[in-house]
């Protein structure tokens, strides 16, 4: 790990407006630059660089950040290398400050935590009669004893704190729990209950086999499909690849990996034979993890969902491997099918047939190229797309190897590629578009977090008033975490220390956002004290849903007989009630 005072010092001594610029044309507009954006394409400049907080964003596609966000996502490195380069260029050698310490004493208690939730949640799975609903489920998937046993599936039931519980029998600390994703706070100060409900669990591994984390997959049709752990101190979820522990031999060994997009599709391929795969876990393949597959691999498979969604992310995919050196396959199932449901159907010999006639990356594009009518825009779209991933990689030899692939594939002169190279301004996305306009809750979170920024008075207006829990998505819980941290610490809130300080690329990429925005009409005062009153009162309106589900569980379930669980969430149900009443008649004075 790098020392947090050397990444500070390093940010500090780099001026992001000279580092974006040597990379990309940029325009003073006021006290800021715009840009076309080198992520996406676009025609009217949405990419925004403040010198002042020492931070960027597009408006457009939302990549935004701090200096090391940048070099991250336009070079395709991981965090070591952007920094590691950023400090090159100032004279500071990043590798004698790197220890393989790892922080053992603080990190053990995550570890420890995680275990036990891991252990705790496959003993209900297998032994309790609570379990018998999931089991079934799993069966019918193709999931069995075995494969339990060897990946520590589990189920976590629908009871309210059993594990915090358990966890504190067992004297886990209640922090540890929280920051582990397995415990969080209830709404209206009435106790803690456990984060996965109601699902079945599978637990995630680093490469040495320790548990990390957890992801929780529903067992019907209810939303959201996923539930993931949070990062920890334990998890980067951007470095870690689920399955790696129990497949790196066998990646080693073969020199060819395959990626699946879910923890089924893992676990069928695994249990068919097909034991070189790893699965990204909850999010879009990485720089980061790229590296650690380049470890084992030299020819990487990738396999999504058949439908348009899978096809973008495998693009994503490939861009990555390619840009780090690795051969990329796209394999392209029937629409409508996925990894999982393609080898129960056809088995692994039917997936090996199409491996063994997938196209490599670029003779994927070309035939993607010639869809449809073919025209020369599409396949100038396709050229540059490549000439743009090819850019990013670091090997000369390779590059260039690239380039005289590309010019044999589509009949366009190595100079002419070679000039385009040169004009390269970063990797745009092959059929990408803007981002999405957010829900009400995502606008007022912003809301809240663009005017806490105006001053510590209304900072702490927010960590006052709301908990991280109240709040809908790990990049706005990380958020507020940076900020209580930020008043904790006496870190000034209006500084680039504090949001080109931020290290998660989410998180940061979210700040950036917000820095950015206009302060939403109004006084201000009154607009966030009307937002923080909704965003309370939401978040308490979720938690009585909750309650109300499991005690009407419970109700059937027990019959006439009430239970100690049942008395302690209608008590708990009463305190959120009166809590919610108290706001609404706030709302109304």
């Amino acid at each position: 790990m790098i020392p947090q005072k050397v990444i500070d010092e390093i940010r500090e001594r780099t001026d992001i407006v000279k580092v974006i610029g040597s990379f990309i044309e940029l325009k003073r507009t006021g006290n800021n630059y715009k840009a076309l954006c080198p992520f996406h394409n676009e025609k009217t400049p949405s990419f925004v660089v403040s010198p002042d907080k020492q931070i960027y964003h597009c408006f457009g596609c939302g990549k935004g950040g701090n200096v090391f966000n940048f070099i991250m996502d336009y070079e395709g490195v991981g965090f070591i290398e952007a920094v590691r380069k950023l400090g090159k260029e100032i004279n500071i050698d990043v590798d004698k400050y790197i220890t393989s310490g790892e922080r053992g004493e603080r990190l053990e208690p995550f570890y420890r935590a995680v275990e036990f939730a891991s252990r705790f949640y496959n003993h209900l799975l297998l032994e309790d009669s609570r379990g018998a609903g999931a089991l079934k489920y799993l069966e019918g998937r193709g999931i069995h004893n075995e494969l339990i046993d060897e990946f520590t599936i589990g189920f976590a039931p629908s009871s309210w704190d059993e594990l915090y519980r358990k966890a504190m029998d067992e004297g886990i600390d209640r922090n540890t729990l929280i920051e582990s994703s397995l415990v969080i706070r209830q709404r209206g100060g009435t106790g803690y209950r456990d984060y996965f409900r109601n699902r079945v669990i599978f637990p995630i591994q680093s490469i040495s086999n320790r548990f990390i984390a957890l992801a929780g997959r529903v067992m019907d049709d209810s939303q959201p499909k996923y539930l993931n752990s949070a990062e920890s101190p334990v998890y980067s979820k951007r470095r870690v690849l689920y399955g790696l522990s129990h497949s790196k031999d066998d990646i080693r060994k073969s020199k060819t990996a395959i990626i699946v997009e879910g923890y089924m599709d893992y676990l069928t391929l695994w249990d068919k034979g097909l034991r070189n795969v790893v699965a990204v876990c909850g999010t879009s393949f990485t720089p980061d993890q790229a590296y650690v597959l380049a470890r084992y691999a030299n020819r990487v498979y990738i396999i999504n969902d058949g439908d348009r969604a899978g096809i973008r992310a495998a693009v994503r995919t490939a861009d990555v491997l390619i840009t780090k050196g690795l051969e990329a396959r796209v394999v392209i199932l029937p629409e409508g099918e996925d990894p999982d449901s393609f080898v129960r159907k056809r088995g692994a010999e039917g997936l090996e047939d199409e491996m063994a006639s997938a196209p490599d990356y670029f003779r994927y594009l070309k035939l993607e190229s010639e869809k449809g009518s073919g025209s020369i825009a599409r396949k100038d779209q396709v050229i540059r797309h490549l000439i743009e991933t090819v850019s990013r990689v670091d090997d000369r030899v390779k590059k260039e190897l690239y380039l005289q692939e590309v010019s044999d594939l589509f009949g366009v002169s190595i100079d002419a590629l070679r000039s385009g190279l040169k004009n390269s301004k970063g990797s745009r996305d092959f059929g990408s578009s803007s981002k999405p306009r957010g829900s009400r809750n995502e606008r007022v979170q912003k809301e809240i977090f663009r005017i806490s920024l105006e001053s510590k008075r209304f900072a702490e207006m927010v960590i006052t008033n709301i908990d991280a829990d109240d709040l809908n998505g790990d990049d706005f819980k990380g958020y507020y975490k940076a900020l209580d941290y930020a008043l904790k610490n006496d870190i000034d809130i209006k500084s680039s220390e504090f949001i080109a300080g931020l290290t998660d690329p989410e998180v940061s990429r979210l700040a950036s956002e917000i820095a950015l925005m206009s302060l939403p009409p109004g006084p201000s005062d009154s607009v966030l004290r009307d937002d923080l009153l909704w965003m309370k009162k939401s978040s308490l309106k979720r938690e009585l849903r909750m309650m109300k589900e499991r005690i009407e569980e419970l109700q059937k379930t027990q019959g006439k007989d009430t239970t100690e669980e049942e008395v302690e969430l209608a008590e708990a149900y009463r305190k959120v009630s009166r809590e919610l009443k108290k706001l609404s008649l706030k709302e109304g004075n």
